[in-house]
């Protein structure tokens, strides 16, 4: 394990405000062992100035010839990774300095293909830990992560061995939920394991690109559903955590659409919903006088 390098991905437009201390986060860890492959996605910010002040040969900067979606952007990125294994750390993010070093042991199994840490998602008012500290998780979780997508990008680390097995690593048709895709299919083909540890740092941000664009995830996650479809369209269990899914997808919809006032696509959704606690709480929630403040605080979240 010692020997094995470890590919940090780190893309980035106009990412100078934090981005000195997502590198340092880098630079400081206890694990030595590693590349960082900085794809710039055509900054017009001090961005580029910033990578190029460090002068480790560990640091690798790539540009690219124009601006391309996020999803397009990682893939060019992850084609130029050599290591053994491979993370991603965007450029408002921030590692524990042991994050490489403890996670990595947690990757020792062969049939473990990706692990995940605890996250802190915080911002300057408050920070919180992404699981509770008891949370647990199984080895198989594909029709875990198609019912309920669980994983923060940011504390995943990735055995490139297992990438290859895909015919296809990140799905540039996809903007947003490219990782939510990435690792739905990784896990079809490993196992995933947990270091129940807060390793990195997440930090929420109203202009991000997933805060401000709930309707097109909602949009990308029907075309994500489809595909899986093609592939598990025989399997009985992935029937069921399609219907899952899809009514889990129906009571966001239904949150965006109550956000936007859309009250008539409101009421044709709810057609659609299973009879369940869920469903049955969000329908009394929807009378509920202080509904639009639930909704809001519903609707502030990664997908």
């Amino acid at each position: 394990m010692q020997n094995k390098t470890v590919s940090i991905i780190m893309n980035c437009y106009n990412g100078q405000d934090f981005l000195k201390e997502s590198i340092n986060s880098v630079i400081n860890q206890t694990y030595k062992k590693w590349e960082l492959i900085f794809y710039d996605n055509c900054s017009t910010d001090r961005s580029a100035k910033i990578i190029k002040e460090y002068k480790d040969k560990r640091v690798k900067y790539f540009k690219s010839k124009k601006k391309i979606n996020l999803g397009l952007a990682r893939k060019n990125a992850l084609s130029k990774a050599n290591g053994y294994y491979v993370a991603f750390l965007d450029t408002d993010d921030i590692w524990k300095r042991n994050k490489l070093k403890t996670q990595l042991k947690f990757l020792k199994k062969k049939e473990i293909g990706f692990c995940i840490s605890n996250s802190v998602f915080f911002n300057k008012l408050k920070s919180k830990n992404f699981y509770s500290k008891k949370k647990n998780f199984n080895k198989k979780v594909f029709y875990e992560l198609i019912e309920n997508y669980f994983i923060s990008f940011d504390t995943v680390i990735i055995k490139s061995e297992y990438l290859k097995k895909l015919n296809h690593t990140l799905d540039a048709r996809f903007n947003i939920i490219h990782d939510m895709d990435l690792l739905i299919r990784l896990s079809d083909i490993c196992e995933m394991n947990y270091a129940p540890l807060s390793l990195s740092k997440w930090r929420m941000r109203e202009e991000s690109l997933s805060y401000n664009n709930f309707s097109a995830i909602i949009k990308e996650k029907k075309k994500l559903i489809k595909k899986i479809n093609k592939f598990k369209k025989n399997d009985f269990k992935f029937k069921i955590s399609k219907v899952k899914y899809l009514d889990n997808l129906n009571r966001q919809e239904i949150l965006y659409f109550l956000s936007q006032k859309k009250i008539f696509k409101v009421f044709r959704l709810l057609k659609e919903l299973k009879i369940n606690f869920k469903n049955i709480i969000l329908i009394i929630l929807i009378f509920f006088p202080f509904k639009k403040y639930i909704f809001n605080n519903f609707l502030n979240l990664k997908y």
